[in-house]
């Protein structure tokens, strides 16, 4: 069909349709690209309004230049029809996925700032949205939103078109002031903005109603439940965030999108965690007195005490051990790694410090060749005590450097077993992948055997940190071990810029902290350092994925699922995205393919919980739930008292619909330490228990 100077077809091209317009997919003939056309319908021209109405959408719309505003691209009429040309999106209504699905907290907190984003600028520019609803905001596929349809909006200057009295809006996302029929304000906009956000985080409806009666007077009411009465763990500075939009009096909720999206991002600031630690230096050494120069008077006055000072600061740096020595004189058979000789000379008010750092070899024999450093301290103070604190500052900053440098070389005569060393660290991953608490102990062994074979190898330390993050997950979720993993990334690292595994382990790290920014942009550099490292474009896409970002999410599952196919927690990733992607018939075919490669694995290593449980998941979501069943069974009956199996069982008794036996499988876990809280919040496979009081109980 021709129209104007676009080309659709009216069945296979329509996208929606409202009271007044219909929207199509079209093809711009003159320009060659792809559109959304909106086309008033015929009956609707008969109606000024209704004509000015759309009209003053496309100059509103037009006028806005954000991100996560639909782009208006032409407003015209053909034949006395009117029409509007905006870019075409390739995505779901956000009313759409609501209806399929109940989203994880961190794509709820992704859907609220970019809406309010949105909105931040329609206020700015002068406007009143005064529809907002899931049906008018866009969730492409890349996890994207975008505002649409302001068929009803007004600038604060306009009037004439909507009267006082008048209802306009969608009722079920309304303002009290809009139920009334009273002039609106941006504080209008802000209430429907929370009716918004509370359905898209809870599921369910701020005001309820069987009827547009009832639905109008539970606004008008203004008592909402708490959304943490509806989903349980929601949340606390989230819901109050929310409730402050819904109150009834206006000018107690945020005045603007701006207001309310400063504290949007506070929120979510506020739900990250993390920092790095320190790396430790691992070093014992030996510090005799402090010699001094032919200021002999004036230096002996400080340099006792400038030692022991040193000595202190220097025991502060995590991981080093300092020992005083009366003498010059190393004893045989001493355990030490260094020796720190010093050298002082004062010539009121400037003093100089020499620093001579000596790096024994392993056998720490008197002939033993040594590496050392010489580094000079001056300062200058009228005031000894201040100088003594001032060369001691300046020296302990100066050791470190040197210690650290030290750390990242090996020594002369070092023992190193390199090949083994990989051997070691590609045999402890491969245990480690197995999933079960069991596996993480033998792999954690088998890592520290590799760095005792070869302390410089950097796959080792990469590989000992990855198993710290599990930890973390398996023993109660002690941020000691997210502490240690980051350690021994960042060590690794320094051994190795381009050691992709351990960027792959320090974003792992920040994945579980929160810290989803940081996670990607580590990821991203183990990608960039290895582009077949498998890992982080598993944990990448489950990080795009769980932030609403489909379509990014799926080449990264992807590949993962194809370089390491025996790792089937990345097909049921892609499973779930291919399903949100409408990719239906890919989804089926990818299950199948993960289904059999799980069975293949589990037939060379029939201790392999992760394929076997995650094989059970792809059971679950493709309907075999009797399989599924009998597939948990298997697991439990390989390894009934670890947490890891437990946790997953349950997901995947919650998936075929088997709440007791679900319930039973995670409090199961949780009293064999598996840290389940964070994934009781945000792992949509349990949303069938939300609300029972042993899920609850769980979360609280």
């Amino acid at each position: 069909m021709r129209f104007a100077h676009f080309e659709f077809d009216p069945e296979r091209d329509r996208l929606g349709e409202g009271p007044l317009s219909e929207v199509y997919k079209a093809t711009d003939v003159e320009l060659g690209r792809t559109v959304a056309l909106k086309i008033l319908r015929a009956h609707a021209e008969i109606d000024p309004k209704a004509d000015e109405r759309f009209h003053r959408e496309a100059r509103h719309a037009s006028n806005l230049s954000d991100e996560n505003i639909a782009t208006v691209f032409e407003y015209g009429k053909d034949q006395g029809t009117s029409f509007i040309v905006m870019e075409y999106l390739a995505g779901r209504t956000l009313d759409k996925v609501l209806k399929d699905q109940l989203l994880g907290y961190e794509e709820c907190r992704k859907i609220a700032t970019q809406t309010t984003s949105a909105l931040k600028t329609v206020h700015a520019s002068g406007v009143i949205h005064r529809d907002l609803k899931p049906a008018n905001i866009m969730l492409l596929d890349d996890g994207m939103v975008k505002l649409l349809d302001f068929g009803i909006a007004r600038a604060s200057n306009e009037s004439g078109i909507t009267q006082h009295g008048m209802l306009v809006g969608t009722v079920l996302y309304m303002s009290p002031e809009q139920v009334r029929g009273d002039d609106l304000t941006k504080a209008s906009d802000i209430f429907s903005l929370g009716s918004v956000l509370y359905h898209v985080m809870t599921g369910a409806l701020p005001f309820p109603g069987k009827s547009f009666p009832e639905v109008c007077m539970g606004i008008l009411d203004g008592s909402p439940r708490r959304p943490s009465h509806i989903r349980q763990g929601f949340p606390l500075q989230l819901e109050e965030f929310i409730l402050r939009c819904l109150r009834a009096r206006p000018e107690e909720r945020f005045q603007s999108a701006a207001e309310a999206l400063g504290a949007l991002q506070a929120v979510n600031a506020s739900a990250r965690t993390g920092g790095t630690e320190p790396a430790a230096l691992d070093a014992r050494l030996l510090l005799p007195p402090t010699t001094c120069g032919e200021s002999e008077r004036e230096c002996a006055v400080i340099a006792g005490g400038l030692r022991k000072d040193l000595a202190t600061e220097l025991t502060r740096l995590k991981g080093v051990d300092v020992a005083l020595r009366e003498s010059d004189d190393i004893g045989e058979g001493e355990e030490f790694d260094y020796v720190l000789r010093t050298a002082l000379e004062v010539k009121s008010p400037h003093g100089k410090l020499v620093l001579n750092l000596e790096r024994w070899a392993p056998d720490r024999s008197r002939d033993a060749s040594r590496e050392s450093t010489r580094d000079l301290v001056e300062e200058s103070d009228s005031n000894e005590w201040s100088l003594q604190a001032d060369l001691v500052r300046t020296a302990v900053r100066r050791v470190k450097k040197r210690l650290t440098e030290f750390s990242l070389t090996p020594s002369e005569g070092s023992l190193r077993d390199k090949a083994r060393a990989l051997r070691l660290a590609r045999h402890a991953h491969d245990q480690l992948l197995r999933g079960t608490t069991k596996h993480l102990m033998a792999a954690i062994h088998r890592f520290r055997s590799a760095i005792e074979a070869d302390r410089y190898c950097a796959k080792a330390h990469a590989g000992l940190a990855e198993a710290m993050v599990r930890k973390y997950l398996y023993w109660d979720g002690d941020t000691g071990y997210l502490a240690e993993a980051r350690e021994h990334a960042h060590h690794a690292l320094a051994l190795d810029p381009d050691c992709a595994e351990a960027h792959t382990s320090l974003g792992f790290a920040y994945h579980l902290s929160g810290q989803s920014t940081e996670a990607q942009r580590e990821y991203r550099l183990a990608i960039g350092c290895d582009e077949t490292e498998w890992l982080a474009h598993r944990l990448l896409g489950a990080v795009l994925a769980r932030g609403g970002n489909f379509e990014n999410a799926e080449p990264h599952l992807q590949r993962a699922s194809t370089l390491q196919p025996s790792h089937i927690g990345s097909f049921d990733h892609l499973y779930c995205v291919l399903k949100r992607l409408e990719r239906h018939e890919e989804a089926e075919e990818l299950a199948r393919q993960g289904i059999e490669s799980a069975r293949e694995e589990i037939e060379r290593n029939p201790d392999n919980q992760e394929a076997r449980l995650h094989m059970a998941l792809l059971l679950g979501r493709t309907g075999e739930h009797e399989e599924a069943r009998e597939t948990v069974e298997a697991a439990l009956s390989v390894s009934p008292k670890d947490g890891y199996t437990s946790y997953n069982s349950g997901c995947v008794l919650a998936v075929i619909g088997e709440v007791p036996g679900a319930l039973d499988q995670l409090e199961n876990a949780h009293a064999r330490g598996f840290y389940i809280s964070s994934e009781l919040l945000n792992n949509t496979d349990l949303e069938l228990l939300r609300g029972t009081p042993e899920f609850e109980a769980l979360v609280g």
